[in-house]
């Protein structure tokens, strides 16, 4: 089975592409390769108005393999960091508008993706966005750091970087970094609802517009 699934279809008139991850969201070389790969197909086809990107069943992503980076020597470890965050720089560059659609927990890297997508909507009743770095006794590369300095308010850093909480939707949208919760059925049609401002600019603008706002993150991603 695919790690990372892809399908393109049209609701309320979007056409938008649609990136799953599945085996709860666990990124090692593979199935970052796979979503990277989807990334390819889906920024190239300029049909495509928007990307939303989901998980299945109470995973969005779990992050980091941990098995996977438990097998590694740490400067192997430390390089598939910085090649995961590499990904997320493409999400922040993005020439079309990014969606995650928290259909459940999102963690460590999980909780990056949703940073890094341009809107976020959560569901209202499972799952928790965690930055558990604090109990895995780890510590941020640079442009994870930079990452979640930009993104979150310095409340919501302390509660959920130096503390490692777990945040249900209600709580996330308070603190701003997710824009909207609703019931699972309703996920992806909130999603696209939420994403209707910024559909049909010019490609290159929004991606330039993007990557200047987002320089102070981008600055560490090679």
């Amino acid at each position: 089975m695919a790690l990372v699934s892809t399908e393109t279809r049209i609701e309320a008139d979007i056409n938008f592409s649609q990136i799953t991850m599945h085996n709860e969201g666990k990124f090692n070389p593979d199935s970052l390769g796979e979503f990277n790969n989807a990334l390819d197909s889906i920024l190239v086809d300029e049909s495509i108005q928007c990307l939303v990107i989901t998980g299945e069943e109470k995973t969005f992503a779990q992050g980091f393999d941990l098995n996977y980076l438990g097998s590694e020597k740490p400067d192997t470890v430390l390089a598939f960091v910085e090649t995961s965050m590499v990904m997320v720089g493409r999400l922040l560059r993005s020439p079309i508008p990014v969606i995650s659609a928290v259909n459940g927990h999102a963690f460590g890297l999980g909780a990056m993706l949703v940073l890094a997508s341009d809107y976020a909507v959560m569901r209202e009743d499972r799952g928790f966005f965690c930055l558990p770095e604090i109990d895995l006794g780890m510590n941020l590369v640079p442009s994870m750091n930079a990452l979640v300095k930009d993104k979150l308010s310095a409340k919501a850093l302390r509660e959920l970087l130096l503390t490692g909480k777990r945040v249900a939707a209600p709580e996330a949208v308070e603190f701003g970094f997710v824009d909207q919760s609703c019931a699972l059925e309703q996920l992806i049609s909130t999603a696209l609802s939420i994403a209707q401002p910024m559909l049909g600019k010019d490609r290159n603008a929004l991606s330039g517009l993007k990557t200047g706002i987002n320089k102070d993150i981008l600055s560490f991603i090679q």
